[in-house]
């Protein structure tokens, strides 16, 4: 006897969903296999789409052009879908009330994300399908959450890390709490959750250290969250001695005005695909970078490459290919504009306030400069003294050659005694920490004073 079909819904908008996630499935820790950026947002779409069907049925689809930004369906957009999919079935993760803590009553659990998935297309309508289910065990759990968080999936497509998209989702939840304090844990259980590497798989180096963690993923993602989204997050730490032992988060709500979001959110831009492979890079390599990459990464090292290739004034690059994948592994590419350019339409009004919006900036940029210089300090301070050596060492042979004849002689003299050193010392380690200051991280230092005053 024919084995009968499981029921299907047609979800046809699922990116304007607003996502009910359970808390289970908020501060998950990968236990094989890594959840990147794009596996998160492509789950949580998911999600959504199944929250909005039929529950009668077993099995989900949504269409494949309200998951990917190119509804022009070709090979690279359908192998990007496949890649996420096989990860989603293949990646083990554990389940939990988003606490280390063994209390009375929690429950934990262990599965991959989904339990199967097809593509497929409908030869009536030439219309591409994504089908997928849920292990039995975590389905109801899933799509009927007795404590969940609301998400907002325009939000979430404006996220460019997946440490940024899931501090986003912890703080969310717990925006209502009376204390506005999220979970307090040790630094070492937040750091898998937040870069979605299993412990196994992350370097001894970051595993160890703390200040890593901090610059590689806490700031990047807290800056993020405060830019795009509508909570405003603090890290609380909390110390024993001089180390940094367990940390917490505090989200409130925030009252600002929101940067313009896209109308129609999606999870994949596989035009970034296509400009790597432009560049020189096999296409299965492009698709393997973008699957294994932040969006962020991608852009700023597409961007830099790009520019040198269009450069007069400097030799010719002899491969493009190679200075990517430099930039993106080593991340010195400096981070790519976040707010979005002005309208034609404002041009005029732009070029009356000019000079005042000139002046606005300019003061503004002095002062995120000397709260960067502070944080620049903090991390020098933080480090072992073959580092700060290694740090001393590197800005003079960079830096100093190219300041006047007093700043060199002073900084032989005194060095960070000096006034003027110290300054242009924590300037360029600030830069070469976090790149060049972008709109966003201006927004979340305007946002972050305006609270404090």
């Amino acid at each position: 006897m024919a084995t009968k079909r499981a029921k299907k819904t047609d979800v046809v908008s699922p990116s304007s969903a607003e996502l009910r996630k359970a808390v289970e499935a908020i501060a998950i820790q990968p236990k094989s296999g890594k959840i990147t950026l794009l596996t998160r947002k492509l789950f949580n779409v998911l999600l959504a789409v199944a929250q909005q069907a039929d529950d009668s049925g077993d099995t989900y689809r949504a269409l494949l052009s309200d998951i990917v930004a190119n509804s022009a369906f070709d090979s690279n957009d359908t192998a990007l879908v496949k890649e996420h999919l096989r990860r989603m079935v293949s990646v083990q993760v554990e389940w939990s009330t988003g606490t280390s803590s063994q209390k009375p009553g929690r429950k934990w659990g262990i599965s991959t994300l989904i339990a199967d998935a097809e593509i497929l297309e409908d030869p009536t309508t030439r219309r591409v399908w994504v089908e997928f289910s849920f292990a039995p065990k975590i389905k109801k759990k899933l799509l009927d959450p007795v404590q969940y968080a609301r998400l907002s999936l325009q939000f979430q497509s404006q996220l460019r890390s997946s440490a940024g998209l899931a501090l986003y989702e912890i703080c969310v939840r717990y925006l209502t709490n009376p204390s506005h304090l999220t979970m307090r844990e040790t630094w070492e259980w937040w750091r898998p959750i937040l870069s979605g590497t299993p412990d196994t798989e992350a370097g001894d180096e970051a595993k160890r250290e703390y200040k890593y963690f901090k610059r590689d993923y806490l700031r990047p993602a807290i800056a993020e969250v405060n830019a795009v989204t509508n909570i405003f997050v603090e890290l609380v730490e909390h110390r024993e001695g001089r180390r940094v032992a367990e940390i917490q988060f505090r989200v409130t709500e925030r009252k600002q005005p929101m940067l313009a979001l896209d109308e129609h959110p999606n999870v994949f831009d596989s035009t970034l695909v296509d400009r790597m492979v432009k560049i020189g890079i096999p296409l299965k390599d492009a698709q393997t970078l973008y699957a294994d990459s932040e969006e962020n990464r991608i852009r700023a090292a597409l961007q830099m490459t790009e520019q040198r290739m269009r450069s007069t004034s400097l030799p010719p690059v002899r491969s493009a290919a190679a200075l990517f994948k430099d930039a993106l592994k080593k991340g010195y590419a400096p981070p790519v504009e976040t707010l979005a350019p002005a309208t034609a339409g404002t041009a005029p009004r732009v070029a009356a306030s000019a000079s005042a919006a000139d002046d606005l900036k300019a003061r503004l940029l002095s002062e995120f400069s000397a709260y960067r210089r502070k944080e620049a300090r903090v991390l020098y301070d933080e480090q072992g003294e073959e580092e700060r050596d290694l740090a001393r060492q590197s800005f003079e042979e960079d830096v100093l050659p190219g300041l006047g004849t007093h700043m060199r002689d002073d900084w032989r003299k005194r060095g960070l005694d000096s006034k003027l050193a110290e300054t242009s010392f924590f300037d360029w380690l600030a830069r070469k920490t976090w790149g060049e200051p972008t709109d966003g991280d201006l927004l979340a230092f305007t946002l972050s004073q305006s609270r404090a005053g």
